[in-house]
């Protein structure tokens, strides 16, 4: 009872959050529907089917609730990691559960559902700084909120709950500040982009974007005395958190460069069924993609990424989902994602003539994670490296140049974009009717 009541309050918070920063009730309704399957997904799967190791990372909350210290490097799988998510955690379970009005296991995972609304929030106003018309301010919302793999990594006891929401909030200040060029959204960048390196190295993503920005926006203008000041905080104190991040990593054993920056991930524990040649990352076998819900540690990059962003990599409850029903509604789901891409490639050049500074920074900081992504997976041999939950903050731009370019159809023929619509709302529904128990 406990815990339906923390939910509870869960959807005053949102219905208060999103009214507070004027989104209309369709909004509100899309994140309703959305967290009610979440809390669905929720109610008949466990916290470790979900991710196979979140015992481990409830294991290093518990270590700084209770000791007051990091644990060792080695004391647990992802003990490798940058404490700021588990110092939070450990501060929610002192806090909030208090007095163990709910376990601790359900109330990390109500703390994981209100990161996961904070990322929501800070996609739509990403949308919202982008699209004009309401309608497909909600048709990329409703994308967004009912992706398949935005429900399972919604509830998961995860770093990259925090870490996502933080690599967003720095994509969203990053662009505000490349439009309008306030100082308080580059900093709120800058801010935003360290906390995401004290949580995990995916942050190292949108630290590069900001120094990117801000070395063009420092050659645009032949070196303004305000540009170089922006310029060089960004690098100090990147490079501060940076080695502040590697300096939480105590551990008794000699370490390597990558395993000071990466952690565990740079051990060396895994090697691929099928060697790293250019083939293995650029071809793309649809067949093997349109069937089934798994993939295989010999399927190409491509194969692993495109899957992985809809079903992830990782156990979800595979005795939830092995029946036929789930077989098929994965096919089509996997069916639509390649229409949803054809559909952008074919709309590309319909936007040319778009104001394309409005939607440069979030393209060009997908593009980067995809790149990041591709140099992480080379460097640190894992099939879990090649999964789309790294980068997760990327669905966000592609729901956006979706929703954008089935817009632009509709100026040339009704027919693409009721088919551009249709497709998204397919998708949606298919997710639903997969995750709904």
């Amino acid at each position: 009872m406990s815990f339906w009541i923390a939910l509870a309050c869960t959807a005053v918070i949102e219905v208060y959050m999103l009214r507070h920063l004027r989104f209309d009730w369709i909004i509100v309704a899309i994140v309703l529907a959305g967290t009610t399957l979440c809390i669905d997904y929720l109610t008949y799967t466990t916290f470790d089917e979900r991710n196979w190791d979140a015992t481990n990372h409830i294991m290093y909350i518990q270590s700084i609730a209770e000791n007051l210290r990091l644990p060792n490097v080695y004391d647990c799988t992802p003990c490798g990691h940058p404490p700021l998510y588990y110092a939070l955690g450990a501060l929610w379970s002192w806090v909030v559960l208090a007095t163990d009005w709910i376990p601790l296991e359900q109330g990390l995972q109500w703390f994981s559902l209100l990161l996961f609304f904070g990322f929501v929030v800070f996609a739509l106003l990403i949308f919202r700084s982008c699209i004009s018309r309401p309608a497909t301010l909600w048709l990329s919302a409703v994308l967004l909120v009912f992706w398949p793999s935005s429900i399972i990594n919604s509830v998961r006891v995860h770093n990259d709950s925090l870490a996502s929401l933080l690599m967003l909030a720095a994509i969203y200040f990053l662009a505000q500040w490349d439009q309008n060029k306030r100082n308080r959204d580059f900093y709120a960048a800058l801010v935003a982009v360290a906390l995401s390196l004290l949580t995990k190295a995916s942050g190292y993503t949108v630290a590069v974007a900001l120094v990117f920005f801000a070395g063009i926006r420092l050659c645009s203008t032949k070196f303004h005395r305000a540009d170089v000041t922006r310029f060089t905080a960004a690098i100090l104190a990147l490079a501060g958190v940076a080695l502040l991040a590697t300096g939480f990593r105590e551990s008794r054993r000699p370490t390597n460069l990558c395993q000071k920056v990466l952690g565990h991930a740079c051990d060396g524990r895994y090697v691929p069924p099928v060697p790293d040649t250019p083939s293995r990352f650029l071809s793309f076998d649809v067949g093997n993609f349109v069937r089934g819900i798994y993939t295989q540690p010999t399927d190409p990059f491509l194969n692993q990424l495109a899957k992985s962003s809809l079903f992830g990599m990782e156990s979800k409850g595979r005795d939830d989902f092995d029946s036929a029903r789930h077989e098929v509604l994965a096919t089509l789901m996997s069916v639509l994602l390649l229409a949803m891409l054809a559909v952008c490639l074919a709309g590309i050049p319909l936007v040319r003539r778009v104001h394309i500074k409005k939607y440069r920074v979030y393209f060009s900081v997908a593009i980067i994670m995809f790149l990041v992504l591709v140099a992480f997976r080379l460097r640190a041999p894992n099939e879990l490296h090649e999964d789309f939950r790294h980068i997760f903050p990327a669905l966000v731009p592609f729901c956006l140049g979706y929703a954008v370019i089935v817009d632009r159809l509709g100026r040339y023929t009704q027919i693409l974009y009721y088919t551009g619509v249709a497709i998204a709302l397919l998708m949606v529904v298919s997710s639903a009717l997969f995750f709904v128990q």
